[in-house]
């Protein structure tokens, strides 16, 4: 065994060999400047971004700091390691936005970056004015345009640009919800900064650090989220944990009165007046804040000049524009590994199962028959899925159970097949109101969702989650459906199911989807469904 628990490859990958005695505080000192990728078998692989260290950059790490936790874990770490390391962190504080929420001016304090910024033609129309050498008086309706354009580009702009005020709002916290210390911790990180990014688990109490940070700021604040049960929920939660009036406190809809305390979704806000733009607001949150859409960015530009905080379980996207959130909300303020929390025991233990299933003979001749963009429909549709339900319902008889999945038409066969209630998107609002409900208090075990319920719902007692179909290779719905049964439950175990075809794309599909989950330290044991 090597004398030190790390190995840094030159490419910026981190083996940490977990063998080694010094593992974990090895595991711990790398957080602070890395991503965990995966965990695998003997290994935990980690890797240094651009993100990750200037993430590290805005939390009071220098270059210097990361090489030397480096060395100290690794022994040695090669010169163009540590050369990369100091040039991505060197650049954090290099583009600095100060001035007025209306006067706006960057600064640039390399020389080179000036040169990228005067030949730069997508940049011009945010500039107004040079102002004093390498200082730019910035369009301040582009204040968000400006740091995503440049973080892009691989150049990180601090913004020290004052924030608005907002109105003065008479709110506390009324102590009937208790934070745990972790939650306190991020509500004091996020306070201390007027912009950023909280990263905790689904189920860890993300909605009650928002509502906690409304009440320390007390000012107006507009909460925006995924969903209209999560802004009911929000709701519920801002009226349960404060002081609030309850006429401060409203949910806007197209034509609604705009209240002090304002909860609103992302779709709405599209849309919205300019009138719910433009109000006074000191705070705005996005919740699920990795879900934020490209229109909402736009939207939303004048909502830069005041306080801005995101919550999210899994700060990844497919798509890969999750440096948008780090420009256009903030850099990483907090975060707790989703395997610490379960250690304390804030969070449940999860055992994920991958469950594999076959086609009948005509549902495979069927597959093997169609057109590439019908192949994840007819793999998630095959109908062993269904046996195998009923026989792990069998098997988890008194749990509260879940099933999620992507086509209607398969959660239709399963609710004809079982008996069990059903929601969708198409399902009426108080309809949906009286499941949720219904699920909560035991009147039901057993409830049958769509993708309406990936994220934001709280459904506490939910033990047991049986997906039978996805969006693809999803980190993100992954994650965000192992989070329904992350909840606490004195001495019960929580299962993650995930079912799958063989011999299809569904299988490569699953194996991406769990990358995220994995990288956490979560592990996935397969089965054969045949044998259940």
């Amino acid at each position: 065994m090597s004398a030190y628990p790390l190995s840094v490859l030159a490419n910026g990958q981190l083996l940490v060999d977990t063998d080694h005695p010094q593992a974990r505080a090895c595991i711990v000192a790398i957080q602070g400047f890395c991503r965990i990728t995966a965990y695998t078998g003997r290994y935990v692989r980690a890797k240094m971004e651009r993100t990750s260290l200037w993430n590290a950059a805005a939390n009071g790490m220098t270059a210097q700091d990361v090489s030397a936790l480096l060395t100290a874990h690794a022994g040695v770490i090669e010169v163009t390691v540590e050369r990369t390391i100091h040039t991505l962190m060197e650049r954090w504080g290099m583009l600095v936005l100060t001035g007025q929420a209306d006067a706006l001016v960057l600064e640039v304090h390399d020389p080179l970056g000036a040169l990228l910024l005067l030949h730069d033609a997508r940049l011009h129309s945010v500039f107004r004015t040079e102002q004093g050498e390498n200082c730019y008086r910035i369009d301040e309706r582009q204040r968000g345009l400006i740091k995503q354009l440049l973080t892009k580009r691989g150049w990180p702009v601090i913004d020290n640009a004052q924030t608005r005020n907002g109105n003065a709002l008479a709110i506390e916290w009324n102590n009937s919800v208790t934070l745990y210390p972790y939650q306190q911790h991020a509500v004091d990180a996020a306070v201390a900064s007027t912009h950023g990014v909280v990263v905790l688990p689904p189920g860890s109490g993300k909605t009650y650090i928002g509502v906690a940070l409304i009440a320390a700021l007390q000012q107006h604040a507009l909460v925006i989220t995924s969903s209209r049960a999560a802004a009911q929920q929000w709701h519920d939660s801002i009226a349960r944990a404060t002081t609030i009036d309850a006429t401060a406190l409203g949910i806007y809809r197209r034509m609604s009165p705009v209240t002090p305390i304002t909860v609103t979704t992302y779709q709405q806000l599209i849309h919205a007046p300019q009138a719910l733009l433009d109000a006074a607001w000191g705070v705005i949150l996005y919740d699920e804040v990795h879900t934020l859409p490209a229109p909402v960015f736009r939207s939303t530009a004048a909502l830069q000049s005041r306080r801005r905080y995101g919550l999210s379980a899994t700060l990844v996207r497919e798509d890969g524009n999750i440096t948008d959130v780090y420009s256009l909300v903030g850099p990483q303020r907090y975060t707790v590994p989703w395997r610490t929390l379960e250690q304390a025991g804030y969070i449940a233990p999860v055992q994920c199962i991958a469950v594999t299933v076959d086609h009948t003979p005509t549902e495979r001749a069927a597959y093997l028959g169609a057109f590439p963009r019908q192949y994840g429909r007819i793999a998630a549709m095959a109908s062993a899925k269904l046996t195998v339900l009923e026989r792990l319902a069998a098997q988890h008889a008194d749990a509260s159970i879940l099933v999620i999945g992507q086509y209607i038409e398969q959660l239709q066969q399963c609710a004809a097949l079982t008996g069990w209630p059903l929601l969708t998107g198409n399902t009426p609002e108080e309809e949906r109101q009286a499941l949720y409900e219904a699920f909560r208090s035991g009147q039901a075990a057993r409830l049958i969702v769509s993708k309406v319920a990936n994220q934001a719902i709280d459904l506490p007692n939910a033990t047991v989650l049986i997906q039978l179909s996805g969006a693809y290779g999803s980190r993100q719905e992954e994650a965000q459906r192992l989070g329904r049964v992350l909840r606490v439950h004195q001495g019960e175990a929580a299962f993650f199911y995930s079912l799958m075809t063989t011999q299809t794309r569904e299988i490569d599909d699953n194996w991406q989807r769990q990358r995220f989950l994995v990288a956490q330290g979560y592990r996935y044991t397969t089965i054969d469904g045949a044998t259940l």
